[in-house]
């Protein structure tokens, strides 16, 4: 019995952590998170390092010639094409798949609408193939880019071909699978974040609402030449709401357009140029008055345009003075630029 007492009674040592003790504030909460992330970020590395070195030892050990042999001559190792979004050019907006590829890559072919963020992930050690294309002017054909491609994965190299915004949203994936498959290479399609999935967020508005629009139509404004508009009566719909791509210069016929198929004088437009980055512009107005505000105020590419009662939104949170909170990325790993 006196000894249980004693356990029971025992008093506490002096080296053992007292519930009375103070812990230092940098011991917990925010402080430990961002020590987890950064961690984890560095483990994240380290095991694609190791991945990588892995698949190439293996690969080198599957193709390389045998005794048994009878030509003595290594087979090729086939490399594969990843067909990734980069997003609309913020870096926190690359998804973390995306990222890997990157990461993974022996090289990259990119597209002038790739943000420099997201340039500053890829290694230093990865080998860059540059295809930017702007209005009137092709760096590289596009027959060409799907040729690189090919060459480049019959070297056995893993290639990312990195598209701004979505792969498969007016990127030409189509086109460049095509060429893939009928050279027998491997792909795989990684999306990213559409410009207009930007846009509006940026703005601190939804693309579709009950109230406003029930359907999304995303549309190239290239359609809107001469002898080549899109069908306006179509398109000109109160409950949808409308996103042109590649469209500045064409503002002034789909203004006409809409407003001739029926949309009012006063149906809302609104522009956004370098959506999600920190140089980005906007400007909201009407159907009626949006050409003569790009007039006096000229927003530069990529720029989107939005038609439809959900741009009213805008207006009503600017009147509100309401602010889209951005998360801090400061001192996560992931943002950073690394090289491997």
């Amino acid at each position: 019995m006196r000894t249980l007492l004693s356990v029971i009674q025992r008093k506490p040592s002096p080296f053992e952590p007292q519930a009375s003790v103070e812990r230092p504030p940098w011991s917990g909460g925010v402080f430990m998170q961002r020590r987890l992330m950064k961690l984890a970020a560095s483990v994240a590395r380290q095991a694609l390092r190791l991945e990588k070195r892995f698949e190439g030892h293996l690969h080198r050990g599957l193709s390389g010639s045998t005794s048994g042999e009878a030509d003595g001559a290594s087979r090729p190792v086939q490399g594969r094409v990843y067909l990734v979004g980069a997003g609309s050019g913020a870096g926190d907006l690359l998804t973390l798949k995306a990222w890997r590829c990157l990461q993974r890559a022996d090289a990259v072919v990119y597209d002038r609408l790739v943000g420099d963020e997201v340039l500053a992930m890829i290694p230093a050690h990865v080998e860059r193939h540059y295809v930017g294309k702007a209005r009137g002017h092709h760096s590289v054909a596009q027959e060409e880019i799907g040729q690189r491609l090919v060459s480049l994965a019959r070297q056995g190299r893993r290639v990312v071909r990195l598209k701004g915004g979505d792969p498969g949203v007016f990127g030409r994936m189509g086109e460049e699978l095509a060429a893939l498959d009928d050279a027998g290479v491997s792909s795989e399609i990684v999306p990213g974040i559409t410009a207009a999935s930007s846009a509006c967020a940026a703005m601190g508005i939804p693309l579709t609402d009950r109230s406003h629009a029930q359907t999304l139509r995303l549309i190239t404004a290239q359609q809107c030449r001469e002898g080549g508009e899109p069908d306006w009566t179509a398109l000109a719909r109160e409950d949808e709401t409308l996103v042109f791509y590649m469209g500045l210069n064409k503002l002034e016929a789909i203004c006409r357009g809409l407003r001739g198929a029926g949309l009012a004088d006063e149906w809302p437009v609104m522009l956004v140029a370098n959506a999600s980055l920190a140089e980005q512009q906007s400007l909201v107005g009407t159907l009626a008055d949006m050409p003569e505000q790009l007039r006096d105020n000229p927003l530069p590419s990529p720029c989107l345009i939005i038609v439809g009662s959900i741009v009213s939104m805008a207006h009503q949170r600017r009147a509100m003075d309401l602010r889209v909170v951005d998360i801090d990325t400061e001192d996560h790993d992931l943002f950073k630029a690394k090289s491997a």
